[in-house]
C-alpha cells in the first residue's frame, strides 16, 4: 500500500475517506440552446498521481476494488448534482458488470436518489463499451427493471471499442454518445463525416438520440449541426467544473441570433397555444400545491416561479403518485415544493413558429417524455402550452396547405404563397423572391403532348425541391409552368445557378436527338404562323423588395413579373436580378395600377405577352433550313 504524501496517495486512502471529487460538464441541445443535462466525471485528490481518472480507475482494477470505487463515484455524483439544484438530466457513467451485479437489486439506488430528492426520470446511465458485461442477459434484465423506474440509458463512447454495436442491439438505448475521435476535425475529414452520418441514420431508425462528445472548434460544431446532430458537449461549449456552468455558451447564442431571422413555413407562433396558468413560488408549501390540484380537476400542470422566471413545474399525476407512498405526507406536507418539482421542463419563447416548436419537441420529448411546456416572453413567464394543442394547430395548417396545394407537384399554391408574402411584409422581414417560368412550354406541349409536358413540370418541381429544400426557403407552384422560391438568406441565391445548370442538362432527355442537334424545332404560334422554337429553358426573375414600401403580395407579384419578362429577353435560360425595390405602381404621384394575383399576369412592360412566339434574333443555318421546309 502506498504511503499518503502530498503527491502520492493510496487507493485505499481514497476509498476510506471517499476523497473523490465530481466535476460536471453540460450537454447542450443545439436546436434550443438549452442544457439537456450534465455528465458527471470523477477525479481523485488534487495534486496527486491519482487525480487523473485513468490512473484512479487503473489503480482500482489493480487492487481489485473497482466496484467499491464506482459506488463512491455514483454517490458523489448524485450529491453534487442535487446540491446545485441543476436542471435537466444527470448522466452517470456505470460499467456494465457493475450495473448487472450491484444494481440487480435497485433498492439501494432508489434510496440514494430519495436521500437527495431526485427521481429515476432525472438519471441517464451511460454504459461504457470498453468493459462489456460478462452476461448480457443479466445486464438486459437489470436495465429493463430500472427503466420501469424512469431511468434512461445511453451507450457511451460509441466507436472507441468493439462491443458498442452489440450492446446497442441488445440494450436499445435512448441515446448514443459518439466518441470524440470521430468529431475531431470532422469538418475536414470526409470519412469521419460519413461515419457520423451513418450513426445518425441508425439512431433515428432505432428511435435513439445522438450526442457527440469532444466538440472543440466552431468548425466542428457547424459540421455536426449540418449533419443534423442536435446534442453536443465539449470544451468549446463548456469545460467540466465542480460548480456546473449553466450559461448559454456565446458560440451557441451567436449562431442562434443568426438563425432567428429565418422564417418558418407556418405564420402562426407559439403565442397561439398559450393558456394562462397561475404560477406558484418555489417556496410554496407542498400541501398547498396538492390542495390546488384537488380543488381544480382541469388543472394538470403548475409552473413554479422564482419571481417571474420559471424554475420548475409540478404535474398532477406525478405529485399524486408521490403522495400515494407511505410517509410522504409526514415528509413533505410542510416542505417547499422545490423539493418535488421537475426541473427538466421545456421552455419556449412565444414568438417562435409552431414548426420550430415541433422540431424542438421531436428532439426532446423522446428523452423527457412530457407534454406540457412553458411559454415565455423575453424570459418572463406568460403561460403554458400542450402538445395536444400544437398537434391540432399543425394538423389544421397541413389540411389548409393540402387544400391549396398543386395537385401535380403537391407544392403550396397561390393562397399559401400570398399568405407567406403578406406575413413577411407585415413583419418587415427582408427576403428575396424568385419567379421561375418555362420558356416555350406551350409549343413543347403541342409537339410532344401534354403527358410529356406534365413530366417536365414534375422534373422542374423535383429539381427545385432538391436544390432549394432548406428551412431558409419557401417553394411554391403558382400553376402551369410557373414556380416561386422565397429565399430568407441572400447567400442561398446561388442555388438558382445550380437549378439552371441541372435543368438545362436533364431536360434534354425529353427531346429527340434531331431536335437536340438543331437546337429546337418548327411549330406554330397561336395565330397560326410557322416559326422556330428553341428547346425548353428557364426564365427566372429575381427581386429583393423593400419591405417598408411594399405592403402586400400584389406589389411583389408586379415586381417579379416585370423581372421575369426581362429574363425572357435572353437566349436560353437566364436569371435577371432586378435592382428596383418596389413596383412602378408605387412611384410618387402615380395612379395605382389594378392589383392582380400571381395567376393574373399583367401586360408586361418590356416584352410581348407571348414572348415564346416571337422569332429569336438568331437562328442556326440548320434551323432556318427546317423552317423553309
Amino acid at each position: 500500500m502506498l504511503k499518503t504524501t502530498q503527491d502520492k496517495v493510496s487507493i485505499q486512502h481514497i476509498l476510506d475517506n471517499k476523497s473523490v471529487e465530481t466535476v460536471l460538464q453540460p450537454i447542450y441541445n443545439l436546436t434550443t440552446n438549452r442544457v439537456l443535462g450534465f455528465e458527471a466525471l470523477s477525479r481523485g485528490p488534487k495534486g496527486t498521481q491519482l487525480e487523473s481518472p485513468l490512473n484512479l480507475f487503473n489503480a482500482a482494477h489493480q487492487h481489485q476494488c473497482h466496484a467499491q470505487l464506482e459506488t463512491i463515484c455514483i454517490e458523489k455524483a448524485i450529491e453534487c448534482f442535487a446540491r446545485q439544484n441543476l436542471v435537466g438530466k444527470l448522466f452517470l457513467n456505470i460499467t456494465p458488470n457493475y450495473l448487472a451485479t450491484r444494481c440487480a437489486n435497485s433498492a439501494w439506488l432508489q434510496d440514494l436518489l430519495h436521500r437527495f430528492g431526485l427521481n429515476g426520470n432525472r438519471i441517464v446511465i451511460e454504459i461504457t463499451e470498453e468493459n462489456p458485461a460478462d452476461n448480457i442477459e443479466d445486464l438486459t434484465n437489470v436495465i429493463n427493471e430500472l427503466r420501469t423506474l424512469g431511468f434512461q440509458f445511453a451507450i457511451d463512447d460509441l466507436g472507441a471499442g468493439y462491443s458498442g454495436l452489440i450492446q446497442w442491439s441488445k440494450i436499445r438505448p435512448s441515446l448514443i454518445k459518439i466518441d470524440r475521435y470521430f468529431v475531431q476535425d470532422c469538418d475536414q475529414d470526409l470519412m469521419k463525416r460519413e461515419f457520423l452520418s451513418a450513426l445518425l441514420n441508425l439512431a433515428n431508425n432505432t428511435n435513439a438520440m445522438t450526442i457527440v462528445e469532444g466538440v472543440e472548434t466552431e468548425a466542428e460544431l457547424a459540421s455536426v449541426r449540418e449533419l443534423g446532430i442536435n446534442f453536443a458537449q465539449g470544451f468549446l461549449l463548456a469545460k467540466p467544473a465542480t460548480k456546473a456552468d449553466t450559461r448559454v455558451p456565446p458560440v451557441l447564442q451567436t449562431q442562434n441570433d443568426v438563425n432567428t431571422n429565418a422564417n418558418k413555413l407556418s405564420t402562426d407562433s407559439v403565442a397561439h397555444l398559450l393558456r394562462p396558468v397561475k404560477g406558484e413560488s418555489w417556496q410554496a408549501i407542498t400541501l398547498d400545491i396538492l390542495e390546488r390540484f384537488k380543488n381544480d380537476k382541469s388543472l394538470h400542470t403548475i409552473p413554479i416561479l422564482d419571481e417571474q422566471h420559471v424554475v420548475g413545474i409540478v404535474m398532477r399525476e406525478e405529485l399524486m403518485e408521490h403522495f400515494s407512498k407511505p410517509l410522504s405526507h409526514a415528509l413533505y406536507d410542510k416542505k417547499p415544493i422545490s423539493l418535488l418539482m421537475r426541473t427538466d421542463f421545456i421552455s419556449v419563447e412565444s414568438k417562435i413558429s409552431l414548426e420550430e416548436l415541433s422540431r424542438m419537441l421531436t428532439d426532446e420529448t423522446r428523452l423527457e417524455a412530457r407534454t406540457p411546456f412553458v411559454i415565455t416572453e423575453n424570459g418572463t413567464y406568460k403561460g403554458m402550452g400542450s402538445v395536444r394543442s400544437l398537434l391540432k394547430k399543425i394538423t389544421d395548417a397541413q389540411l389548409e396547405r393540402a387544400k391549396y396545394s398543386n395537385p401535380l407537384t403537391l407544392l403550396p399554391g397561390n393562397v399559401p404563397i400570398d399568405k407567406e408574402l403578406d406575413s413577411l411584409l407585415a413583419r418587415k422581414q427582408n427576403f428575396h423572391f424568385a419567379y421561375i417560368d418555362l420558356n416555350h412550354f406551350k409549343p413543347f406541349n403541342d409537339q410532344y403532348g401534354y403527358a410529356k409536358g406534365d413530366q417536365v413540370i414534375v422534373l422542374l418541381a423535383q429539381l427545385i425541391k432538391k436544390i432549394c429544400n432548406t428551412e431558409h426557403c419557401f417553394i411554391g407552384h403558382i400553376g402551369g409552368d410557373d414556380f416561386v422560391v422565397i429565399f430568407y438568406r441572400r447567400e442561398d441565391l446561388t442555388m438558382l445557378n445550380e437549378l439552371v445548370r441541372e435543368f438545362d442538362q436533364k431536360v434534354k432527355a425529353f427531346f429527340s436527338q434531331e431536335h437536340i442537334f438543331l437546337g429546337g424545332y418548327a411549330g406554330y404560334t397561336r395565330s397560326g404562323e410557322q416559326t422556330f422554337f428553341q428547346l425548353l429553358s428557364l426564365s427566372i426573375g429575381l427581386v429583393s423588395p423593400d419591405v417598408n414600401l411594399c405592403t402586400s403580395h400584389h406589389h411583389i407579384a408586379e415586381l417579379a413579373v416585370d423581372a421575369k419578362q426581362q429574363a425572357k429577353r435572353s437566349q436560353g435560360s437566364a436569371i435577371f436580378h432586378c435592382n428596383r425595390k418596389f413596383p412602378t405602381s408605387l412611384q410618387a404621384n402615380s395612379p395605382t395600377r389594378p392589383q392582380y394575383d400571381m395567376f393574373e399576369k399583367p401586360e408586361p412592360a418590356l416584352q410581348p405577352s407571348n414572348h415564346e412566339e416571337a422569332n429569336p434574333p438568331f437562328l442556326s443555318t440548320r434551323a432556318k433550313t427546317q423552317l423553309a421546309h
